[in-house]
């Protein structure tokens, strides 16, 4: 197999599979060298002839030989993983599951020779094998977060900064489950033809990945490598992450979002660890009580993911985290409107056409007249500091976008113990990025604040005019 190494400017050239050549030439290895020591057992590293310097992160693999004093043995188990992660193409495979733009990639491995207080030949040395990750250079949401205190539930984060996250979680999730990528490519062979983008297949084969950990802590961001405003956003931490025996076929892209009848057309694990799904897959398909079943039993599929994403986001518009098990009580706290978000039926009965939540038809001391919930209510003995989140009445009232707010709340819309989790199944992804891709260009051509903003995919449209220029000259 071939691939290309990720670019730094957001856009990832698509790794090219050919199965039938059974002489493959091998991919030339980058070479790293280290820069400075970040911490213990963590280096800042560089390619070696980058004249751009772009720093990665290298600590010791998961797999990488321990000294054990016996420095004969050491060599012996250090060339074994060299040749199993290198020439069986282990490495590679797991480079190649791991490399995409919108996660916390892996850019290649090298070896950092332990220096003891024992002087020891160099014919004897000990090495450590080490990953060489992306580094996210300029932190995770949550320090955001800590950073910048919420004033106001109506607003907390700039609404670009939103669609930021929205997006690149979303493509992060649609390679992870579908295997799928967003591609760049012009309309015909004219280089003024315009840039069209399509998800395409990197594998024939695909086993569906559930990451099951999408929160802010786990989401990244570095600093902008171009003209763009945000940097890129890479989720992190595959520590839980959970790889279904759910098999995508490229082949069949015509299918069906709907996935067929039973939890067995869908991707599932349970929502911690790597337990039998027997209980998991009753839980999804009969009438079990969540509630009553430990928060790690609780089936988790494609549809917890985007609800993961939905949450963080609405965290980013309000400063309200909804969760449906509270860290304190283990309590659900969410809340929603039975009539589908009566106070903006309200609004739209008075002529409300607004593009911005919490206007002028949506007064201060209305609230949801249809809350409820299929959960149990958090009991007094609890003593609970968190208040119930109406999801409805929040969106409602954030000043921000239509087109965001609609999109938010569909992310939203599903309760894991309310009847729709028999219902609301989903077989793809990439049929649901492709929509919100979508309503993200709406808002980037119908909006002030969408026509400022500076994406990616603006620079990277720029640099390719710029490189097409180059060319004809």
């Amino acid at each position: 197999m071939k691939s290309k190494e990720p670019t730094s400017t957001g856009v990832q050239s698509v790794p090219y599979h050919d199965y039938s050549d059974e002489e493959e030439e091998k991919e030339e290895e980058p070479v790293f060298e280290i820069l400075r020591k970040a911490e213990n057992n963590v280096w800042i590293v560089t390619r070696q002839g980058d004249p751009r310097k772009e720093q990665y992160l290298a600590s010791p693999s998961p797999f990488g030989v321990r000294p054990r004093g016996n420095t004969a043995q050491n060599r012996q188990e250090a060339d074994a993983l060299k040749s199993l992660l290198s020439n069986h193409n282990q490495a590679h495979t797991i480079r190649q599951i791991l490399n995409h733009e919108n996660l916390i990639s892996i850019a290649g491995v090298m070896q950092y020779q332990v220096f003891t207080r024992q002087q020891i030949p160099d014919t004897e040395r000990n090495d450590v094998q080490l990953l060489v990750w992306d580094f996210a250079d300029a932190g995770n949401l949550s320090a955001l977060f800590r950073h910048y205190p919420v004033e106001h539930s109506s607003f907390y984060l700039p609404e670009s900064l939103c669609w930021h996250v929205l997006r690149s979680m979303i493509r992060a999730v649609t390679w992870l489950h579908d295997g799928k990528r967003l591609v760049y490519r012009r309309q015909s062979s004219d280089p003024e033809s315009p840039l069209l983008i399509d998800w395409l297949n990197v594998n024939t084969d695909w086993f569906s990945i559930l990451h099951r950990a999408i929160e802010p802590k786990n989401i990244w961001f570095q600093h902008p490598r171009g003209t763009e405003t945000y940097g890129q956003c890479k989720l992190g931490d595959f520590s839980t992450a959970a790889v279904t025996g759910h098999a995508v076929d490229g082949r069949n892209d015509n299918k069906k979002n709907d996935a067929p009848d039973g939890s067995c057309g869908i991707a599932l694990a349970t929502r911690q660890g790597l337990k039998p799904l027997e209980t998991a897959r009753e839980a999804l398909e009969g009438d079990l009580n969540l509630a009553a079943m430990g928060e790690g039993d609780r089936p988790y599929t494609l549809r917890d993911e985007i609800w993961s994403i939905g949450a963080t986001v609405l965290t980013m518009m309000t400063g309200q985290a909804p969760s449906h098990y509270c860290e304190h009580c283990r309590c659900c706290h969410v809340r929603f409107c039975e009539s589908g978000g009566c106070l903006e039926k309200k609004a739209a009965a008075k002529g409300c056409d607004c593009l911005l939540g919490g206007c002028e038809h949506i007064p201060e001391g209305d609230e949801c007249e249809d809350s409820i919930s299929h959960w149990p209510t958090c009991p007094p003995r609890h003593h609970c500091s968190e208040v119930p989140i109406n999801i409805d009445s929040l969106i409602a009232r954030a000043r921000y976008s239509k087109m965001l707010r609609t999109l938010v709340k569909e992310l939203l819309n599903f309760d894991p113990n309310g009847p729709q989790r028999k219902t609301v199944r989903f077989f793809r992804m990439w049929h649901y990025a492709s929509a919100i891709e979508e309503a993200y260009k709406e808002w980037k051509t119908e909006t002030q604040e969408g026509q400022d903003y500076v994406d990616i995919d603006d620079d990277m449209e720029r640099r390719i005019v710029l490189a097409d220029k180059e060319d004809k000259e």
